[in-house]
């Protein structure tokens, strides 16, 4: 078993969107969320969000995550090393929660819901969160399909065609969970020519392999439905939006999530 995530920051890099939120995206995080005076928790390292908010807390469980992604502490920002189910953070202490696919990377409903709970705890009152979510189509795409596509140039990038076919062999339950490994098996049955792959696409061999740092992992991905989303963000929060996130291949699978009005438990 390999260690998921202390492999995932050396290719950081070479990922693109969906898998990293573009300027487009941070900038309507930053409309819909009024951001400039705001004591702000980022769930994960992300950097394209690093430099949001008067204040900055970044909580992340791996380390290697931290030190490989994180741009660095400074007197407003800081990133450490927890557990997003239990933050070692005060009740209704924080003006804003923003995340970029946190709900994707726990690894059941259950735990989606306990994270939304956390979120809500530690909120303010009139705080806001903004979370982009990687959300599962409602009926699962055929592989040969996706794959059809994907050699006729119809899929814009390889990490959308990993999300795709990540999406098309989710648990068909409210979980709608996958491990990693199993998306990498996936991909390499659909695609065993991956050099035939980058010449029919234009992608680079170092951009497809990056499929590899599921090889051997137990970490389990989990891809909601919207409407599954929206229906458990709605018991942790009184007010639930979805707003596009911008036009970057796949964008249309990937909203953000606004929630205001914590519910207190």
């Amino acid at each position: 078993m390999t260690d998921h995530w202390d492999n995932y920051h050396r290719h950081w890099q070479l990922l693109d969107a969906p898998l990293r939120p573009p300027p487009e995206t941070v900038g309507i995080v930053k409309r819909e969320l009024d951001l400039d005076e705001a004591d702000v928790l980022l769930l994960g390292v992300t950097p394209e969000l690093a430099g949001l908010g008067r204040t900055m807390l970044a909580v992340d469980g791996s380390a290697a995550m931290v030190s490989g992604v994180w741009p660095g502490d400074d007197a407003c920002r800081r990133a450490m090393t927890g557990n997003w189910l239990s933050l070692s953070i005060g009740n209704a202490s924080l003006d804003a929660v923003i995340g970029d696919g946190c709900l994707t990377v726990v690894d059941s409903a259950r735990s989606r819901r306990a994270l939304l709970s956390e979120i809500a705890r530690v909120l303010k009152p009139q705080g806001q969160v903004a979370i982009r979510v990687f959300a599962g189509p409602e009926t699962f795409d055929d592989l040969r399909s996706i794959e059809a596509q994907a050699l006729a140039g119809e899929v814009g990038n390889f990490h959308a065609l990993k999300w795709r076919i990540a999406m098309a062999c989710t648990t068909n339950d409210c979980d709608r969970a996958i491990k990693v490994q199993a998306i990498r098996d996936a991909f390499d049955k659909n695609f065993p020519d991956r050099r035939a792959l980058a010449a029919n696409t234009g992608w680079s061999m170092a951009s497809i392999n990056t499929i590899d740092v599921y090889a051997g992992s137990e970490t389990i991905y989990c891809f909601a439905t919207l409407a599954m989303l929206i229906d458990e963000a709605s018991g942790c929060f009184g007010d639930v939006r979805v707003v596009p996130s911008g036009s970057y291949p796949l964008a249309e699978r990937c909203p953000l999530l606004v929630l205001g009005s914590p519910r207190r438990r």
